[in-house]
């Protein structure tokens, strides 16, 4: 160690000086917050929004590890990592996507489909750090499947909440209207069109005109066609700590959180992050019956799985037709949230870590 401590520079390498990303502020920001609070580590995260120069020559001779999340810039790296091996830094590089089976109507599809630069510099990148983190087995596995990277240097850290950040109970919604909601950005727009979720919601417009639907951060004509007025949309806010802060608005409002999800290479890597968002403010849900889901939630007990027109349509129903159902199975899913997924309460797994890497 270049000190007494370990110290670590973390790079969130999707913010920028306008606006912190989801992906780097809950992979990178906020583990790193809390692993420099623990006795023995010293950690600065990199402020995209201050304008002091940062050279990796000093970065170098002053860290023992550099975490970061992945990124394209094939000379930023090479220039990092020529500078690290020569001080002998410690490189570690987290990713949360199954890049090497991305989707088209992602909007980073261009830049990773088979066969561009932007995946074969993500892969030479993973091939060259020391480790690489990331969300869940099944993507630990992709990762070893398309890199040269073995098991041993893939280390799963499962994605978890502040609750101190993330601090708004909301009361207990009792609206004649029941108001059904859905929130993501466009890697989701394919999945909430699912065929299966679109003709149980069909069914139960035509059933219960009392219930509306509404999506934060999309628009579908396809949907607004279908159910005209009954169908509202709101959009967030692309800052991350900005959105938590407007959550409860928008949530306060929503008495069911859907969240279907098309089952696929790439979508099975990924994490079970909004359940653990939307469980922080006691909402209830019905969630697709796949591995992130499938792992996390019991069904009917904190939470709904569905995948089949029929599951989504009857255990949506059951939450519509039943208030005293929707207020136990909020609670139980903040209650699972707090006993087991708190950031806090797993720092120590970090720690451990990046002490095994200088080892």
């Amino acid at each position: 160690m270049k000190k007494n401590h370990i110290s670590v520079f973390a790079l969130p390498s999707h913010t920028d000086d306008k606006r912190i990303s989801g992906v780097d502020f809950i992979r990178i920001i906020q583990p790193m917050q809390h692993l420099g609070k623990q006795e023995g580590f010293e950690v600065e995260i990199f402020d995209a929004k201050e304008k002091t120069p940062t050279h990796w020559s000093h970065i170098t001779e002053q860290f023992d590890i550099i975490y970061f999340n992945y990124l394209t810039h094939d000379w930023g790296y090479a220039a990092m990592g020529m500078l690290a091996r020569k001080h002998d830094v410690k490189i570690v590089m987290d990713l949360d996507d199954n890049l090497w089976s991305i989707l088209p109507d992602n909007s980073a599809y261009q830049t990773f489909k088979k066969g561009s630069k932007g995946l074969h510099v993500v892969t030479s990148i993973i091939n060259d750090v020391d480790k690489v983190t990331c969300t869940n087995l099944y993507l630990k596995n992709a990762i070893v499947n398309n890199t040269y990277k073995r098991h041993e240097f893939v280390k799963v850290f499962p994605n978890y909440i502040d609750l101190d950040l993330y601090k708004y109970r909301l009361p207990f919604r009792e609206m004649p209207d029941i108001v059904i909601g859905h929130f993501g950005s466009t890697t989701h727009f394919t999945s909430l069109q699912n065929e299966a979720f679109a003709e149980a919601m069909d069914k139960l417009m035509y059933e219960y005109p009392n219930i509306k639907f509404r999506t934060i951060g999309s628009f579908f004509g396809e949907y607004k066609r279908r159910w005209g007025a009954r169908y509202e949309y709101a959009f967030g806010d692309v800052d991350v700590l900005e959105w938590i802060k407007k959550m409860p608005n928008f949530l306060n409002e929503i008495d069911i959180i859907v969240a279907p999800l098309t089952d696929n290479l790439y979508n099975r890597a990924k994490s079970s992050c909004k359940y653990l968002e939307t469980s922080s403010f006691i909402k209830p849900g019905v969630w697709e019956k796949i591995r992130q889901y499938e792992t996390e939630i019991d069904d009917g007990i904190d939470g709904f799985l569905a995948s089949t027109k029929e599951e989504w349509y009857e255990k949506l129903k059951l939450l519509i037709d039943n208030k005293n159902l929707r207020k136990t199975m909020g609670e139980n899913a903040f209650e699972k949230v707090k006993k087991y997924h708190q950031i806090q309460d797993h720092i120590q797994e970090y720690a451990d870590f990046f002490k095994q890497i200088l080892d």
